[in-house]
């Protein structure tokens, strides 16, 4: 049974009661990601998140990690580009102790100087590391090129020389403005009352004061249908591919995921089938779909070496084809719904999962979306609204591509995909 409340200050509470578990899994979501950076401090939201686990006015950051391994549970963090979490999950007994740690880090961070400056090399190594994986830096080029101008296109990370610059004022000035209450939602999974994660929440919360929700940019960035190459001395070249995504609120999200799984989304997938299985031309390909509140991207990522790019591209290209030609006699839309309701259903089992799917519900819709609503919003897609899409999405003036690896401008550019 899922239940919600709200404080008098704004901060939302959602919680959902699984009593055949023995797990809990608490999180504290904030509406801010790197999407509000400055533009003179990009990374920050990001580099928030990694300080509030540097210590608190009672406990270091040792204990911290401490506290939480003594109960053989998990404290963890994430940032994305619209909002930042801090979770745990631990057994039911547990709740009380391991959200003390959590609300702790959360609402009482020294942001001490030195471990800030600790932190900036520990973050400097994550975005050496990034750029040195041509699979993950190949995302960041790609979002810059299909995102331009954009806090959507720039790295979660920063770069070397904003980190670099980031004092402790920077932090304690991103918090004060973007850490509000009316932008805090927290979610909990598992054997625990909703009772309980509210009293637990209102008398460490509600001191919290409620501010002006944070103004949002719209951009909604037209395709420019722009192809960029960055030279690297590797063995592969690595591809992405886009074109316009949905927004989280777009009624054609749901054709949206459904093309996503037929084209790329899987194994069985027609991307993985001919490119990999059929020709043997690559050993990763997929696609994959990013939506954000107000728009979005549909991508597909690639990697071979560069006598069989050209050949991978015309793949690629060819099997967008086939979906706006309505050519798929080898593959069922019914299939494909089985197996995305299939992936939803074993998804459901994980309180962390279900953790998850409450907090974003409430981010971006404001309300619980059911699995049963969302279920039905796939039944509900057919074969000709796919088509449709497809007609709509894949075409050359809307297609943005973005090669790294041992191929020039000129290389790229040379190549036709539709």
């Amino acid at each position: 049974m899922v239940r919600s409340s709200v404080l008098d200050n704004g901060i939302r509470i959602i919680t959902e009661t699984m009593s055949e578990v023995r797990s809990v899994s608490l999180g504290i979501w904030v509406k801010v990601g790197s999407r509000h950076d400055p533009s003179g401090h990009l990374g920050i939201a990001h580099f928030t998140e990694h300080m509030l686990f540097k210590g608190t006015g009672k406990r270091s950051a040792v204990q911290i990690a401490r506290e939480i391994d003594a109960l053989g549970g998990v404290l963890n963090a994430q940032t994305a580009k619209e909002y930042t979490v801090y979770y745990t999950r631990v057994l039911d007994e547990h709740l009380d102790k391991a959200a003390d740690v959590l609300f702790d880090l959360f609402l009482d961070s020294r942001i001490d100087p030195e471990e800030l400056e600790k932190e900036k090399k520990v973050v400097l190594q994550e975005i050496s590391m990034t750029e040195d994986a041509p699979d993950d830096y190949i995302t960041d080029l790609f979002a810059d090129a299909f995102f331009p101008n954009s806090p959507l296109g720039t790295s979660i990370l920063g770069s070397s020389e904003t980190v670099s610059s980031f004092r402790q004022e920077h932090i304690f000035e991103f918090i004060e403005q973007f850490y509000q209450s009316r932008s805090i939602v927290i979610a909990a999974v598992g054997n625990v009352e909703h009772a309980r994660i509210e009293d637990l929440v209102a008398t460490r919360f509600d001191g919290i004061k409620s501010h002006c929700l944070i103004q949002e940019d719209s951009i909604c960035p037209k395709p420019t249908g722009c192809t960029k190459a960055y030279y690297r001395d590797i063995e592969q070249v690595h591809i992405n591919l886009g074109t316009v995504g949905s927004a989280m609120n777009d009624e054609r999200r749901w054709t949206y995921i459904l093309l996503n799984t037929m084209l790329g989304g899987s194994m069985s997938s027609m991307l993985f089938q001919e490119a990999r299985e059929k020709l043997g031309l690559v050993y990763a390909i997929y696609s994959y779909l990013s939506s954000y509140r107000d728009c979005g991207v549909l991508a597909m990522y690639a990697a071979t070496t560069p006598d069989n790019i050209r050949k991978t591209l015309e793949i690629i290209g060819r099997q967008m084809i086939r979906i706006k030609q309505g050519a798929l006699k080898d593959e069922s839309i019914d299939d494909v719904k089985a197996q995305i309701k299939g992936n939803l259903l074993l998804s459901r089992e994980s309180t962390v999962s279900r953790m998850s799917s409450l907090a974003k519900n409430e981010i971006y819709y404001n309300r619980e979306v059911s699995v049963e609503e969302v279920i039905q919003k796939i039944q509900a897609v057919s074969l000709d609204d796919i088509i449709a899409l497809a007609n709509d999405i894949f075409t050359r003036e809307r297609l943005t591509l973005v090669s790294l690896g041992k191929m020039d401008q000129q290389d790229i550019k040379e190549i036709t995909i539709l």
